[in-house]
C-alpha cells in the first residue's frame, strides 16, 4: 500500500516549497538538484541544512529556516525541531520535499498569472501554513458552517430528494478540499476572517457557492494556493482541480468500471467454541480486502475495500475504501465508513447500496460474537497485551481470518457479484464514489495536486 502522509511530512513539504520561494527560480535548481538524483548525489536532509545559500555566503539553509519560523512565514502543526528530525530519518519524504518545492516553483504562473511574483526570491507577501489558526483553522470553521447548512437543508427534503449528490453534505473536510498546505497572503488571511465574521455564517447560513466562490477569488488574484501534497519519488506532477465544471465533466464521462481484480481469494478457516472455549485448528488461509478496477481513459485504477477489524483491542466497524493510480505511489483519495460508502452508492443504485448494506450489518454481528470470543475465551487477550511484538502480530493477523470469514467472504461476493459484468449503472457507481473519494464533488472547492 502506498505511503500515507503525516503532520512531518506534511509540514516538510510546507517547509521546503518556503525555502524554494526564498531563493528563488536558479538558486532553487542550483540547491536541490544535487540531493534529487545524478552521480554525484549528495548525501540527505543533514547535509542539505548546512548548505550555504548562493546570494548570501554568511547564510545557510538552516538560517532561511530559522528566519522562517521566528517571523511566522511558515507555520506548521509540528514544531521545525520535529518536522527537521523527521526528514533527517526519512529520506523519501526528504526527496519528496525537494522535489515537490522545486515543481511548483518552476510551475506556480501556470496556476495563475498573479503568481509568478513567487518565482522571484523571497515574495515577502506570501505565507507557508499547515495546521495554523489563522489560515486552516479559519478554513475549517467556514467549511463546518456552510456544511451544516448543507445538512439543515436536506432535512426539508422529501427521502428521495436527500439522497441526491446536489445536496449531500460532507463527512469530513477533506472531501471539501484535500489541501494540505496554503499558500495565504495577508490579504487572504484578512478575507478569510471578515467572511468567518459575518453573522450569516455564524449562524451556519454560509453556503459552499459563496464559500467556494472566496476561495476561488483568492486564488485568482494571486492570493491564495490550497495545495494537496502527495508523496513523489521521482517526476512530480502538477494539476488543477475543481477550476472548470467542463473539465471535471469530461473526466467523470471517461471513467469506466472494468470490473474486479481477480482472483480474489475467500478466506480459509474453521474456528468455533467448543465448551466455552474457542477452538481455531490452523492454518488459516485467504484474504479479507476485494479491489474494484476502472479506468479512467489510458489510466488503470483500482479501489480497495478493506476492513480495520479492531481498534484498542476490541472488534469495530471500521471500513476504508481507498482509490489508488496503478503506478503511483501516493493515494489518490478514500471514503470512510460502511455508512458513507453505501450512502454514497445510494445516489446511482439505491437496491445495490441496500442489498450491500444488509450484507454488512447482519454478518458484523457475527463478526462481533466470534471476535470478543477469540478474545475473551481464545488467545486474543493475552496475545493483544503481549510485550512480544511476534504475538501482537498474531493477534493482528487471527482477528484478520475472522473478519475474512465470517465478514468479509460474503460481503465481498456481493460486491464481485455486482461488478463481475459491469454495465452504465456500474460506471455510474464508480463516478460517484471516484468524485467523492477524490474531493470531485460538485460543491468541492478548488485546490491544486502535486503528485507522481
Amino acid at each position: 500500500m502506498a505511503d500515507v502522509s503525516t503532520p512531518e511530512a506534511e509540514g516538510g513539504q510546507a517547509l521546503f516549497c518556503y525555502i524554494a520561494d526564498i531563493l528563488g527560480t536558479q538558486n532553487t535548481d542550483k540547491i536541490f538538484t544535487p540531493y534529487i538524483s545524478g552521480s554525484s548525489m549528495k548525501k540527505g536532509a543533514k547535509d542539505f541544512f548546512t548548505e550555504s545559500w548562493p546570494n548570501h555566503k554568511n547564510k545557510t539553509i538552516m538560517d532561511i529556516i530559522d528566519d522562517a519560523y521566528s517571523y511566522n512565514r511558515v507555520d506548521t502543526e509540528k514544531s521545525k525541531k520535529i518536522i527537521l528530525q523527521y526528514l533527517e530519518k526519512k529520506k523519501d519524504w526528504f526527496v519528496s520535499s525537494l522535489l515537490i518545492g522545486k515543481k511548483v516553483l518552476d510551475i506556480i504562473g501556470d496556476i495563475d498569472h498573479d503568481f509568478t511574483q513567487i518565482q522571484s526570491p523571497g515574495w515577502q507577501s506570501i505565507f507557508y501554513q499547515h495546521g495554523d489558526e489563522e489560515v486552516m483553522g479559519v478554513i475549517k470553521e467556514l467549511f463546518k458552517s456552510a456544511n451544516n447548512q448543507t445538512k439543515r437543508v436536506s432535512k426539508f427534503l422529501s427521502a428521495g430528494e436527500s439522497k441526491s449528490k446536489f445536496v449531500k453534505s460532507y463527512g469530513d473536510i477533506n472531501k471539501w478540499t484535500p489541501a494540505d498546505i496554503y499558500f495565504a497572503s495577508s490579504r487572504a488571511k484578512k478575507n478569510l476572517q471578515k467572511l468567518l465574521d459575518e453573522p450569516e455564517t455564524k449562524k451556519d447560513n454560509l453556503t459552499f457557492r459563496k464559500l467556494n466562490k472566496t476561495i476561488s477569488d483568492l486564488i485568482k488574484s494571486g492570493d491564495l494556493l490550497p495545495l494537496s501534497l502527495k508523496k513523489v519519488k521521482n517526476n512530480v506532477v502538477i494539476k488543477k482541480v475543481n477550476f472548470s465544471p467542463a473539465a471535471e465533466r469530461k473526466l467523470l464521462e471517461i471513467i469506466e468500471c472494468t470490473g474486479i481484480q481477480t482472483p480474489w481469494h475467500k478466506m480459509q478457516s474453521s474456528h468455533k467454541m467448543v465448551k466455552k472455549k474457542f477452538v481455531w485448528p490452523k492454518p488459516y488461509s485467504g484474504g479479507r480486502d476485494i479491489y474494484i478496477t476502472f479506468n479512467e481513459g489510458a489510466k488503470k485504477c483500482r479501489i480497495q475495500i478493506r476492513h480495520t477489524p479492531t481498534a484498542k483491542g476490541k472488534p469495530q466497524k471500521g471500513v476504508k475504501i481507498i482509490l489508488q493510480y496503478i503506478g503511483s505511489s501516493a493515494l489518490a483519495g478514500q471514503i470512510v465508513g460502511m455508512d458513507n460508502l453505501t450512502d454514497l452508492i445510494s445516489t446511482s443504485d439505491l437496491a445495490f447500496a441496500t442489498t450491500l448494506k444488509n450484507s454488512w450489518d447482519k454478518n458484523y454481528k457475527k463478526f462481533e460474537i466470534d471476535a470478543n470470543n477469540y478474545i475473551n475465551f481464545g488467545n486474543g487477550k493475552r496475545y493483544y497485551n503481549s510485550k512480544k511484538k511476534e504475538l501482537r502480530d498474531m493477534f493482528n493477523d487471527d482477528i484478520g481470518a475472522i473478519s475474512g470469514k465470517v465478514l468479509m467472504n460474503p460481503v465481498r461476493t456481493v460486491i464481485a457479484d455486482y461488478f463481475k459484468t459491469p454495465k452504465e449503472v456500474q460506471h455510474n457507481v464508480i463516478r460517484t464514489m471516484f468524485q467523492y473519494a477524490a474531493s470531485r464533488s460538485l460543491t468541492s472547492a478548488r485546490y491544486v495536486i502535486a503528485k507522481d
